[in-house]
């Protein structure tokens, strides 16, 4: 008959054996051997000839099967091995793929996905072929090798014009042809700053037509008219009031107009007895000094604005007469702007602040300092040796409360230190309210002359006054160890409370003397 033995059949008789031995003779082999047993398949009684058939047969497709079953275990494992060493790497594509993604990057980054998935599906099956199991590998991804034929179609058709361009004629026309695109957009960018040249050019043009029908001489003799008749007197005038007011009669010049240019009047400064002579080879320092403050002062005077004026150390080289009246001019200007002044002269600055104090103008104090951290540090206030007698209080206070902290935590030795700091400071602060409050700055140290006009103020003192002040620079000075003391004494700092005592006096006995200085005329 057509197709024993094959696929179709051999389904058959497995099934005709699987019945034989599960259902229809189950505890018997197959073909059965009991007698008056039935083929399943044609259900007629066995002879012995008919099971000996059977039985041969069967033998044959037992023996069949296996062989079939090594064929195909030997077909598994060959393949196995050919897909284990199969190269699926991006490390051989590396420059291929390097090329494609100068190309077309998103194909790139596909490609590599593609070969990753196949290296994970082979990876799958293998380990599932090695384990016995069904492999159940994950899904196949896109193959983009259509899209590579076509971008290696798009890159060689590229190259062909490459090619074909390289040739003299069509690169000439190509450079030509680029030049011109890059003059256009050169030209885009810059067309209005090449429009404004062209209308420069026409104007330059135009006036240079015109350069010979103008001249300045008519211009600056207008000009110089007008200035002797307007501008002339009043800067003269103005200049004078400044110099009188910084120098008094102390310099002798004057402020003329020497000339003009291009319609602009010009000034300079002559002395009065030698107008001939260069002020600069004459005037001091100092003089010069004055001489350049007034006449800034005069140019500032027809200026419309009241900006702030910024000034740094203008006493520099001016005696205290000249120093108190430039202090009083800048108070005076600070009724109309703001005055900003850096100076190192802390007499200068208490002339400021007196006067500032007096003519009812707002002042601030800052210091500007040099630190471990850089210069530029700003702190309100003056440095402790510059403070006013009622700042250098009010730090005291401050100190002598930190102290307290330290006594109350039971930090003796610190404490001490700090006591023994702020008694330092207690007894020059004595010695600074005895120049500035009691003899009211009469006389100071390290100025150049006296202040006669508040000798008044210091008659107020009375022997008490002299007693207190005794009283309290003495305790400091024995607080204060201004030598090494003995081993021996070995004496704690007064309390906190006997502290804040010892300020407190200070503090009474400026508050006493200031209340009946005012009450002198």
């Amino acid at each position: 008959m057509k197709g024993v033995g094959g696929e179709v059949w051999r389904l058959l008789w497995d099934a005709a054996r699987r019945y034989s031995i599960e259902v229809a003779y189950p505890d018997q082999m197959f073909p059965p051997s009991q007698a008056g047993a039935r083929c399943v398949l044609c259900q007629q009684t066995l002879d012995p000839a008919a099971r000996d058939r059977m039985a041969r047969f069967e033998e044959f497709i037992q023996k069949d099967t296996e062989r079939q079953a090594q064929d195909a275990e030997k077909v598994g494992r060959s393949a196995r091995q050919q897909l284990a060493a199969l190269v699926i790497s991006t490390r051989t594509l590396k420059p291929g793929l390097q090329e494609v993604a100068l190309h077309d990057p998103k194909l790139a980054r596909r490609t590599s996905r593609f070969i990753a998935a196949c290296r994970l599906r082979r990876y799958a099956v293998v380990k599932a072929v090695d384990a016995g199991n069904q492999a159940m590998p994950p899904d196949f991804q896109v193959s983009p090798a259509a899209d590579l034929v076509q971008l290696e179609k798009r890159i060689r058709d590229y190259a062909a014009e490459l090619k074909k361009s390289a040739m003299a004629g069509e690169r000439k026309k190509l450079e030509l042809e680029y030049a011109e695109l890059s003059d256009r957009a050169l030209l885009g960018a810059m067309m209005q700053i090449v429009r404004d040249e062209i209308a420069r050019l026409k104007t330059i043009h135009f006036l240079g037509e015109c350069i010979a029908d103008t001249s300045t001489n008519t211009i600056t003799k207008l000009g110089n008219e007008i200035a002797d008749t307007v501008i002339t007197p009043k800067l003269r005038d103005r200049f004078q009031e400044e110099i009188v007011k910084l120098a008094a009669d102390k310099v002798r010049v004057e402020i003329v107009r020497s000339g003009g240019k291009y319609g602009s009047p010009q000034y300079q400064v002559r002395l009065f007895a030698k107008p001939d002579a260069k002020v600069q080879d004459i005037l001091s320092e100092g003089e010069k000094t004055c001489v350049a403050l007034a006449a800034f002062l005069t140019e500032l005077a027809t200026a419309p604005h009241q900006s702030t004026l910024v000034f740094d150390d203008p006493v520099t080289s001016l005696d205290h007469r000249w120093r108190s009246n430039v202090a009083k001019r800048l108070v005076e200007e600070s009724a109309v702007r703001q005055i900003v002044v850096f100076t190192h002269d802390l007499i200068f600055v208490n002339d400021l602040y007196d006067l500032a104090l007096e003519k009812k103008r707002p002042i601030r104090l800052v210091t500007v300092s040099r630190g471990k951290a850089g210069a530029g540090i700003v702190a309100d206030g003056m440095p402790w040796k510059a403070q006013r007698i009622e700042e250098r209080i009010d730090n005291l206070e401050k100190d002598a409360r930190a102290g307290r902290q330290l006594y109350d935590n039971n930090q003796q030795d610190e404490y001490n230190r700090e006591a023994a700091s702020v008694y330092s400071n207690l007894r020059a602060s004595w010695e600074r309210a005895l120049e500035d409050v009691a003899f009211f700055r009469v006389v100071q140290r390290h100025r150049d002359y006296i202040d006669t006009k508040h000798l008044k103020k210091a008659s107020v003192l009375t022997e008490a006054d002299c007693d207190a002040f005794h009283a309290g620079f003495k305790k400091c000075s024995e607080v204060v160890d201004a030598h090494d003391p003995s081993s021996g004494r070995n004496a704690d700092a007064p309390p906190p409370n006997d502290l804040m005592q010892d300020i407190q006096a200070l503090k009474d006995w400026v508050a006493s003397l200031r209340d009946r200085q005012k009450k002198v005329a």
